[in-house]
């Protein structure tokens, strides 16, 4: 299960050109010259770049509707990996058209339901991994938050010392990202509608006991953080990588604690997430961006002198130096050109199965 010489596919798909979309594409250029064909999509005619951009054709649909994934699948040569990067989109449905062609599928996040105004994990995991019959791999909420903190549990619990006792993991991020020239509205680093959605209208759901627990009402827990010496602020927020961890032997308590900037922490302690979702965005050419960008795991057990922590750390201002991305974009689109990687070019890229990070 270890070949890297084969090529499983002949074209990838692009689904979605938001914050995340544009940066895997301004990463991604080594890693696309390994498909014979590139389409990126999006509903905004208005986000496309104009024609004649290298190697990548461009079309604007709504990929939840059939009509317009039938003709974009019409056209591509197959088999096709097709890479969800929409957000609010019903991944099921897409899903389940997609699996009437040659096609492989990689999303980055739940999916929503049917319901506009679910934003519980308790429900919306559950129906993520709606079973759909494919002869080819649908690999679920990938990239470093769900996803690469997930093979990195696995790893860190691989290597410990066997024994029976269960471990306790946390996944913590901390984005320090900031625009200088902020007055009235503050810097995030992905989208500002999800983040919102996350943190404000999310329970919290946390893994107790190798149970999933999820708190009632709506909302995020507030907590606070020792992070390298320092208490702040965070949430503990219901997320997608935790309620995989319920698939990683050995796990029984875990939990994810997000922090970011001071001004962005206050505007998420707003009643009204409609207010909170306005004083938010995400910076452009021309801000001045400072700040570290870090995710760290870290597993705890009795039997450990110590925990074991891994830490992965960027600096907005020195990936929008080099490549034109924040570091949040930066270290999601890295870890999406993983996934990505391992699809093309290993057997595990075709075996059909709805896989996540936990149980690859």
């Amino acid at each position: 299960m270890h070949r890297i010489d084969r090529r499983n596919y002949n074209s990838l798909i692009i689904a979605g050109l938001g914050a995340v979309g544009r940066s895997l594409i301004t990463l991604g250029t080594e890693q696309f010259s390994h498909f014979e064909h590139i389409c990126a999509l999006d509903k905004d005619s208005s986000t496309l770049p104009p024609p004649g951009t290298p190697n990548i054709t461009y079309q604007a649909g709504d990929i939840s509707e059939p009509q317009f994934i039938n003709a974009v699948m019409r056209d591509i040569p197959g088999p096709a990996l097709f890479v969800n990067l929409c957000s609010g989109t019903n991944n099921v449905r897409i899903r389940h058209n997609l699996a009437r062609y040659a096609t492989a599928y990689l999303d980055s996040c739940a999916s929503s339901t049917d319901d506009p105004g679910e934003y519980r994990f308790s429900r919306m995991m559950p129906y993520s991994y709606t079973e759909i019959t494919s002869k080819y791999p649908h690999w679920l909420c990938w990239g470093i938050n769900p996803g690469l903190v997930e093979i990195i549990t696995r790893r860190i619990i691989a290597d410990l010392p066997a024994c029976p006792e269960d471990y306790d993991v946390t996944v913590f991020e901390f984005d320090r990202l900031e625009n200088c020239a902020d007055t009235d509205r503050a810097a995030v680093g992905w989208c500002p509608e999800s983040l919102v959605e996350e943190v404000m209208l999310s329970p919290t759901l946390e893994i107790v006991d190798g149970m999933v627990r999820e708190d009632g009402g709506s909302g995020s827990r507030h907590c606070m953080v020792n992070w390298d010496k320092h208490i702040i602020p965070s949430r503990i927020v219901g997320h997608e990588d935790i309620w995989n961890m319920t698939a990683i032997p050995g796990v029984k308590n875990s939990r994810f604690c997000y922090s970011l900037s001071p001004a962005v922490m206050d505007i998420l302690k707003m009643a009204d997430a409609g207010i909170a979702r306005s004083k938010l965005y995400i910076p452009g050419q021309g801000d001045a961006l400072t700040g570290l960008e870090q995710v760290a795991v870290k597993v705890k057990a009795k039997h450990l002198e110590k925990p074991q922590t891994l830490v992965w750390t960027e600096d907005h201002q020195a990936t929008w130096k080099q490549y034109g991305v924040n570091a949040v974009q930066y270290q999601t689109a890295k870890s999406l050109l993983l996934a990505i990687m391992l699809m093309q070019h290993t057997d595990y890229g075709l075996v059909p199965h709805a896989c996540n990070a936990s149980n690859l």
